[in-house]
């Protein structure tokens, strides 16, 4: 089982993107009660540590908490924007620090879109010039895109654009968009997608990388909007796996440990009539956001549900 660890280092950001479901509070995570968090996470037997945020490039300790897990014998990944990455002196000092993995967020191969998305003029080019520099590096860089009403409809062309440029990524994951925490104004609200729209768009992206032999992951998205890759949801692994994942946040909730059953959420009453309705987690808080989304209950034989459990077990 793949159960990971998800420490937030900072609630800051240098971006300010509309649909951010981790504002800032301008909080920061002690050195020591990291170290305290570390501890505890190897006794746990966890495989790895992902550093988010905010943005975890930002803090300064960040190159010493990724030395301090090597020694333990711990991977580390950031989950990042870009911020200073863009500056090769500090990519190669994450590189020095033994970091192996970072996540680059990109919502768009359209310059515009982009810097609309996370409303920071630069932050596209800033973004595309980190990942040159850890690619130099060979830093092993993985894509994350939130999914939305700016790029529903050229989920592809994303993943596209990327494989030309930087052929060496061969890893993607799509976060369908979570509105609970993010800010409620009237820019941040038109975020919200068409699932139907990216539905489209998605199996077009899943047909190209797995013609390129590439792997990805989806996330928050129910599997009737992703018929024959239910195998790559989130939700559905950890389902079917019994995965758990601990996030430590700096705010009131500050630690939650979902196990398997807290990735199902509140379904539509129609899902009782899906085959797939047992390893799906829907989307949460779907009354309060997604209202307007229409499921489509699957009908499957006995061996196409037995292949998709075989599949998810296997790798």
């Amino acid at each position: 089982m793949a159960n990971i660890w998800y420490i937030q280092v900072n609630r800051y950001c240098n971006n300010n993107c509309h649909f951010c479901s981790n504002p800032s509070n301008e909080k920061d995570i002690s050195y020591e009660r990291w170290i305290e968090l570390i501890n505890e996470f190897i006794l746990k037997k966890y495989e790895w540590v992902i550093f988010t945020g905010g943005e975890p490039t930002l803090s300064k300790d960040l190159p010493k908490w990724i030395e301090y897990a090597k020694s333990k014998s711990i991977n580390s990944r950031v989950i990042s924007n870009w911020s200073i990455t863009s500056d090769f002196d500090f990519a190669k000092k994450l590189k020095d620090a033994w970091l192996k993995l970072i996540h680059f967020s990109i919502y768009s191969h359209i310059e515009k879109i982009h810097d609309f998305l996370t409303w920071n003029p630069g932050s596209y080019q800033n973004v595309i010039k980190s990942i040159q520099n850890m690619t130099k590096l060979w830093v092993e860089v993985q894509i994350n895109t939130v999914i939305n009403h700016y790029n529903e409809d050229h989920l592809d062309k994303i993943v596209m654009f990327l494989n030309k440029q930087f052929p060496n990524i061969y890893h993607f994951v799509w976060n369908n968009l979570d509105p609970l925490m993010m800010q409620q104004t009237k820019i941040a609200l038109t975020t919200l997608p068409n699932f139907d729209a990216f539905e489209i768009s998605l199996k077009k992206a899943m047909d190209f990388l797995t013609s390129k032999r590439k792997t990805f992951r989806a996330e928050r998205v129910p599997l009737c909007f992703m018929r024959w890759y239910e195998f790559v949801s989130t939700e559905t692994r950890k389902i079917v796996k019994n995965e758990e994942r601990l996030v430590y946040f700096l705010d009131s909730r500050e630690v939650i440990n979902d196990k398997w059953l807290d990735f199902i959420h509140d379904k539509k009453p129609e899902c009782t009539e899906c085959d797939l309705n047992p390893i799906c987690g829907w989307v949460y808080e779907s009354e309060k956001f997604y209202s307007y989304v229409k499921v489509k209950p699957q009908k499957l034989s006995k061996t196409e549900k037995e292949s998709i459990i075989n599949i998810i077990n296997s790798n």
